[in-house]
Order: structure tokens, then sequence, then C-alpha cells
């Protein structure tokens, strides 16, 4: 990734919707800010990849419940798509910075994308799954791995997230973690952790593709 922010037309919001505010440091003794840009929802999609794979492959879950795990994954960035759609008419009168923090955290949906970001939520959820026995009701387990691809995607955020941290325990407590590692950033090993992102999910599909090409040829031997 560059690190210069792309021209702002129409395509800007779009593809800094699901990027980062800028970093702010020192350059060379100046005060010139650096902006990172990153893949359009790599992280959403890396999300619901994963989480899916794990239900479906890992632990034999329905493929339903592959599913509903890969929109719970999903579904603690949705309020970012709803904050760039509200502020569309926006993006060329504000100022990149405000408008990003507004999609983000100052906006409408900010508030949204923190409880949905924050643990709290899903652990109550998660804990009242487990007290009431909605498992019972729930064979194919698909409300749970829905909880599970939630609940994941905090938890991984937090341990990726350098500079743009969401308070983990919102709305209980405001404490932050800057993770030494970023998913996106250059300057937290943004780039290697990219790398190892996408290369992990090339082989799983290649081996996805060669599983079903060794069933499919033994199907037709039998």
């Amino acid at each position: 990734m560059g690190v210069a922010a792309p021209d702002e037309d129409d395509t800007t919001l779009l593809a800094w919707t699901f990027g980062h505010l800028p970093d702010q440091r020192a350059v060379a003794g100046t005060n010139t800010t650096k902006c990172y840009s990153k893949l359009p929802t790599v992280q959403t999609y890396a999300h619901a990849f994963f989480t899916w794979a794990l239900a479906k492959y890992g632990v034999k879950a329905s493929r339903a419940a592959g599913v509903a795990g890969a929109v719970g994954a999903v579904m603690p960035d949705v309020p970012a798509f709803f904050g760039a759609a509200y502020l569309w008419d926006e993006r060329n009168t504000l100022p990149r910075e405000k408008l990003l923090d507004a999609i983000y955290f100052s906006g409408p949906f900010g508030a949204t994308g923190s409880a949905l970001h924050s643990v709290i939520p899903v652990a109550l959820l998660l804990v009242l799954y487990r007290v009431l026995n909605i498992g019972r009701r729930d064979p194919r387990k698909i409300l749970l791995w829905f909880l599970l691809g939630w609940f994941g995607h905090t938890v991984v955020d937090f341990l990726t997230h350098a500079d743009d941290t969401r308070p983990l325990f919102w709305p209980l407590l405001g404490w932050k973690w800057s993770s030494p590692v970023s998913y996106y950033n250059p300057l937290y090993y943004g780039r290697e952790f990219m790398l190892v992102e996408h290369v992990g999910m090339l082989l799983m599909v290649a081996w996805l593709l060669l599983r079903r090409r060794r069933a499919r040829k033994a199907h037709t031997i039998e």
C-alpha cells in the first residue's frame, strides 16, 4: 500500500470508508501528516472468510452455521457502510480527516459502530445463550455462530488496530489499547500482516478447490 492518500473524487469515500484515519506522525522533524490507505474492506471480508472456514471446515458446523458466522463477522462494520452513504454528499466539502472521523466515530452511526465493536453486548448475549439453554432451540447452531462471528470480530480488531482503536468495554469503560501490530498500517507491520492474511486465504481457497476436485474424482470412479 502506498503512503499517499487517493485523489478526492467520487471513489475516494468508498475506498476510505473501510480504511483508516490518517496516522499523525512527525516526519523528519516536521509536522507532516502521512496518510496510509489500505485495500477497501480488507478486514471485513477477511473476518467473514475465516469465520466461515472455521465453522464449516474447522468444527464441521452446518452450512447455515458457516453463513451465519460470516454474517456475524461482518456486522460490526455495517455502520461504516451506512455512515459513508449518509455523508456521501459531504465527500468533497469536508476535510478528509473530519469526514472519516464522522463515518467512524462522531457521526450518527459512530455510537452504533462503537457498540458493535465492544465485547460487552455480544458477551452478554453469549452468556444468555448459555444460561437460557437456547442451544436446544438452535440445533444447527445458527444463532451461536452468528454471535461467535461477531465476538471474533471484536477480539481480532482489538488485537490488530494500532492507530484507530475503539474501547473494547464500551460503554462501561473508555479504556483503549493500541496494538503493536496493525492490519494495514506499514508503521506497525501492516504490510506483513496483510501478506500473511491474504496468503492464508489463498491457501485455504486452493485447499478447498483441491478437496472438491478429489471428491468429484472419487465420485466418478464409484
